[in-house]
């Protein structure tokens, strides 16, 4: 695993919609573990703990495990954090 974007971004080239990505990334993810119950969420008083990405169009290449390689048109990249 390069960076958790990258594995977000694999998950957009294989087909899953930005919707789906951004779920299993954050409220879908908190809800396995009980002790981040309160993150994944904008909820008001729970803690914030938020990724700001930016959605970019291009040429991208992912290395998967075995070093095969697939090209997708959209990765994330982060441009900011906020934690509070």
């Amino acid at each position: 695993m390069r960076d958790f974007p990258n594995v977000m971004s694999k998950l957009l080239m294989f087909g899953m919609p930005l919707s789906d990505v951004i779920a299993c990334s954050t409220t879908n993810a908190a809800r396995c573990f009980p002790a981040f119950e309160d993150r994944g969420t904008l909820n008001v008083g729970a803690p914030a703990d938020i990724a700001i990405m930016e959605l970019r169009e291009g040429s991208f290449d992912f290395v998967d495990n075995y070093d095969g390689v697939r090209t997708g048109n959209e990765r994330l990249f982060p441009t900011a954090t906020v934690l509070g």
